[in-house]
């Protein structure tokens, strides 16, 4: 081989040398960036769970009467630390699914209406305030479903939000059936009109973070495509569906009990 053979050989055995050693200096970063913003979501939840048990108390009279024209804007604010509660568990949820890789799902055994009262619970004062006629349409004798007990009901309030969100007009309802061996939440609504690209894009992880040219926020929360990724981790999915004419559906599903024997 001769000297300038060497030399270049020389040269690119340093810089994939230099490659790795920048590389392996990325994750150490990207492992202390999982560790703080985990460490900053489990501080948020002290100061979130005092001032929803305050809310609570409030609404439940322990400190006296709650004068009437109050009780809107506590029941509006109950709602909103709810949301904020949501956040915190996905974005909780996004650190340890792509930085530390070590997100926990479980698949335990729920009752569809344990899903929906405590996803439903603030969810339905707040509709009615914001003007919004919403309604649920259940099939009666479901099955129990398979799913995460801390994340169910957090993923069908994202969603109701999202509808809440990008709605035009008319109602939202939320429609549960079941569907071969699953149990659907089907949420359907009035959107804007989205081309057949542009949903499938939504239910991608990054999509919030996407550069837009109108600057129009197009997600809620951490998006659809994190309550996709969770539910699929559990054996369920997560589908969006848009008519010519902007008519949404919205479909989370997840396994029925049994359905894997």
């Amino acid at each position: 081989m001769s000297h300038a053979a060497s030399f270049f050989a020389g040269l690119l055995a340093g810089a994939a040398i230099a490659v790795l050693f920048v590389q392996a200096a990325y994750r150490r970063k990207a492992a202390l960036f999982g560790r703080l913003f985990s460490f900053a979501m489990h501080e948020l939840n002290t100061p979130i769970t005092a001032v929803n048990m305050t809310i609570l108390n409030l609404l439940s009279d322990v400190f006296g009467e709650l004068p009437a024209p109050l009780k809107p804007w506590i029941e509006m604010t109950r709602e909103q630390v709810g949301r904020l509660n949501g956040l915190v568990g996905e974005v909780r949820d996004f650190v340890h699914m792509e930085l530390h890789q070590d997100l926990r799902i479980e698949a335990v055994e729920m009752s569809v209406d344990e899903v929906l009262d405590e996803a439903l619970v603030s969810i339905r004062r707040g509709m009615e305030q914001a003007g919004v006629d919403f309604g649920l349409i259940k099939t009666e004798a479901l099955p129990a479903i398979l799913c995460d007990p801390e994340r169910a009901a957090r993923c069908l309030s994202s969603i109701l939000f999202h509808a809440r969100k990008f709605r035009s007009g008319g109602p939202i309802t939320l429609a549960v059936s079941r569907e071969r061996d699953a149990v659907r939440f089907s949420v359907l609504y009035l959107g804007p009109r989205l081309s057949a690209d542009e949903i499938e894009k939504s239910l991608e992880l990054y999509y919030p973070a996407t550069p837009r040219k109108d600057q129009v926020m197009g997600a809620t929360g951490m998006g659809l495509g994190l309550i996709r990724r969770i539910a699929r981790l559990i054996g369920g999915d997560l589908a969006l569906r848009v008519e010519e004419d902007g008519r949404a559906t919205l479909s989370l599903s997840y396994a029925a009990a049994g359905a894997r024997a």
